[in-house]
């Protein structure tokens, strides 16, 4: 998911997004990824057509090639029922979920809480290493500043994951 999220959910203007990648540049100039892609198709566009809350953007194929095609692609539905990953709020099909019910009086347990951008779970039991949280810390007890470490969304896009 971490894949998923350096493209999908962080802006180009944050993070160097092609840092560690693997890629090449097409005849458009533009970059093709290479890691986790199944084929590719590069296009100059001809047109744009505005259509009020999208742009339609018309263009002509120059290249296009199966990288590996005995992978299978990931569909949005893979990507949503199955690695759980959400819609950021930002985007035009965003729909909030229903909030997840509070804590009963008296629950001492630290809880699991999940990321409502990319799905990712953090539990207070592993803690998040690769950002020197160490296990045991709560989620409450994560510095303000903590981002996923798979999408980079704030603890703000976080909710309680009901056992």
């Amino acid at each position: 998911m971490s894949f998923v999220g350096r493209f999908g959910f962080r802006s180009g203007r944050e993070i160097d997004k092609f840092e560690q990648i693997n890629f090449k540049i097409g005849q458009t100039g533009s970059p093709i990824v290479l890691d986790n892609t199944v084929g590719f198709i590069e296009a100059e566009v001809a047109q744009s057509i505005d259509v009020v809350t999208h742009t339609l953007f018309i263009a002509k194929i120059v290249a296009c090639e199966t990288l590996d095609g005995g992978k299978e692609p990931m569909t949005y539905a893979y990507y949503r029922d199955i690695k759980h990953g959400r819609t950021p709020k930002t985007a035009a099909t965003y729909i909030r979920e229903k909030p997840v019910a509070k804590l009963k009086e008296g629950v001492t347990n630290m809880k699991k809480y999940k990321c409502l951008m990319c799905g990712y779970i953090y539990d207070p039991e592993v803690g998040d290493p690769d950002n020197d949280v160490e296990a045991g810390t709560a989620f409450e007890d994560l510095p303000d500043d903590w981002v996923c470490p798979e999408c980079g969304a704030g603890k703000d896009e976080f909710e309680p994951v009901e056992d």
